[in-house]
């Protein structure tokens, strides 16, 4: 026959029951984080060889690098540029010095033009003395002054020449205002209009500076 339980046994029984229980969660929880910190301590020793290899490979890619440019590319780099920069300036200076003689051609061509221009109108009065003395004079005195006249006349047009000054062509051209002065216009049966037909005053240039321009009349 059975006997019955007292209320002791009862409630010793009752009271064991959570203890086991809660000793058994602590060990499954200590079992996952032990089983937590192994798997960490395996990532963290696969991603510290992986990092330890990488920043190898980095570290030893710019050693590399510093290796290949020694003192000699240094060196050599430097002699590059200054020579580019010896090679620029010597290329600035020849264009100043062309610039600078050409600038001096100029001022020398302008300066001649401005000595040789009052020469014109002295030219200008032989020809018009020319021009009012008898082809064919009566006198033997009246020739030789002629004859002075035109070897002096001669030799003007003689150094003008020399000097490289040239008469402008202007009878039967066509108007051109940058040579030409036009002082009248004439209707004239046959002509084109625009043509010079009759020139008042010869023209000069000299090197192709225009000392004055011929004063034409031309057709209308």
């Amino acid at each position: 026959m059975t006997k019955p339980r007292s209320d002791r046994e009862t409630s010793s029984e009752s009271t064991a029951g959570p203890d086991e229980a809660t000793r058994q969660d602590d060990t499954a929880t200590d079992g996952q984080d032990e089983a937590l910190s192994g798997l960490g301590e395996i990532m963290a020793e696969e991603t510290g060889e992986e990092t330890g290899e990488e920043v190898g490979e980095e570290v030893g890619e710019d050693v590399a690098e510093e290796e290949v440019e020694g003192p000699e590319d240094i060196l050599r780099r430097e002699r590059d540029l200054f020579q580019e920069k010896w090679l620029r300036s010597a290329a600035e200076m020849e264009n100043v010095r062309k610039r600078s003689r050409r600038e001096l051609l100029e001022s020398r061509r302008f300066a001649q033009a401005d000595v040789l221009r009052p020469y014109l109108d002295v030219l200008d009065n032989f020809e018009r003395a020319l021009q009012t003395s008898p082809g064919k004079p009566d006198n033997q005195k009246h020739d030789g002054f002629r004859e002075g006249i035109e070897l002096i006349y001669q030799r003007f047009q003689g150094l003008f020449k020399d000097l490289g000054v040239e008469p402008i062509e202007a009878l039967d051209k066509p108007f051109d205002p940058n040579v030409h002065e036009a002082v009248g216009q004439l209707e004239r049966e046959g002509t084109a209009s625009g043509l010079v037909i009759e020139v008042v005053q010869q023209g000069y240039q000299f090197q192709e500076l225009v000392l004055r321009p011929a004063r034409v009349i031309i057709a209308g």
